[in-house]
């Protein structure tokens, strides 16, 4: 059967590499204090314009009430996986 013009007759193949031996990156560990301060912040935010319109010192406010106290909640949650 004739070969193809396009296909090379040797194969050059690099040694395999198990995956033990593969360097990987170190997981970097997340704080979840920081994730939920997040998400509380913006609902703390949207609770304040909803109740109080536009108002920028309530939205302010809320925000950054959301903020603290999905802080200490997720600071709780650290310590909570942590003893595990």
């Amino acid at each position: 059967m004739p070969e193809s013009r396009n296909r090379h007759k040797h194969h050059h193949h690099s040694p395999h590499h198990p995956a033990s031996a593969t360097p990987h990156p170190a997981k970097t560990k997340r704080s979840a204090a920081l994730v939920v301060a997040i998400l509380v912040a913006i609902l703390g935010f949207a609770v304040a314009f909803f109740t109080q319109g536009a108002n920028a010192f309530w939205m302010i406010a809320g925000a950054a009430s959301g903020a603290l106290i999905g802080y200490l909640v997720g600071s709780s949650m650290d310590k909570s996986i942590k003893k595990k």
